[in-house]
């Protein structure tokens, strides 16, 4: 028998050679179950309804489907649907992840984050421009939120894209960029500046081991001498020194 905490209380699943002990009829249709009823889920536990209500949905005749919850996730209320007793991080949505999750997870921009996009393109900071995008006066939420979306896959795409056409006027592309910092990573004479450009040049190349960095070799060229005292001493660079 497993317990998972939901608020103030610690609900029951029973495996299913584990005898039941609650004074209750198991239904085997758990599709069928209202709250407080114990239900027989698809993997053969025993769970018990804590939350049945309907949400709004785009298609369908009535608009509204229904729903169960348990203490371990929530399921729509649908023949198709299979329910196990497997814990969800997030046991009050259908996908299970969190809300942090979700927003990284996300494949495409809303239009508060197109606006988003587009007021950082003009240079405002991602606090101004979360203020300005989303129905929000508070900076703090907004720094917070505003520094999320900045690290997402589809924030960070639609950015690319919105400064191509200055990137093209300055006659700027990738092999500009990377040539310069290999230039910097192969002639600079401080240690530093030079595995700080290798740091930059292995993010880029998604060469950078998280843990441990190993950063070799480059082109051709082997790196030596770097000692343990540098690279301890030497934190990941938010940018690239000028070579001095």
């Amino acid at each position: 028998m497993r317990q998972y905490r939901v608020g103030k209380y610690l609900h029951k699943v029973y495996e299913p050679d584990d005898p039941f002990k609650e004074e209750s009829h198991v239904l085997t249709n758990w599709r069928e179950g209202q709250i407080g009823d114990w239900v027989m889920a698809d993997d053969d536990c025993i769970i018990q309804i804590l939350r049945r209500g309907r949400m709004k949905i785009r298609t369908g005749q009535d608009k509204t489907r229904a729903y169960i919850g348990t203490c371990t996730g929530t399921f729509p209320v649908n023949n198709k649907i299979k329910m196990d007793t497997s814990k969800r991080e997030d046991i009050y949505s259908f996908g299970g992840n969190t809300a942090e999750d979700r927003l990284h997870n996300r494949k495409n921009l809303t239009k508060h984050e197109e606006m988003f996009v587009t007021f950082l393109s003009i240079g405002l900071s991602p606090e101004e421009a979360y203020m300005q995008a989303f129905p929000t006066n508070h900076k703090g939420y907004a720094l917070e939120k505003s520094a999320q979306l900045v690290k997402t896959t589809r924030v960070r795409t639609a950015m690319k894209e919105e400064l191509k056409p200055v990137l093209e006027e300055l006659d700027i592309d990738e092999k500009l960029v990377l040539g310069n910092i290999k230039e910097v990573a192969l002639s600079s004479e401080k240690d530093d500046t030079r595995l700080k450009a290798l740091f930059k040049l292995a993010d880029i190349m998604d060469l950078e081991d998280k843990n441990k960095t190993q950063v070799t070799q480059l082109s051709g060229a082997v790196f030596k001498g770097f000692s343990d005292e540098l690279l301890e001493a030497v934190e990941r660079p938010k940018e690239i020194e000028n070579g001095k």
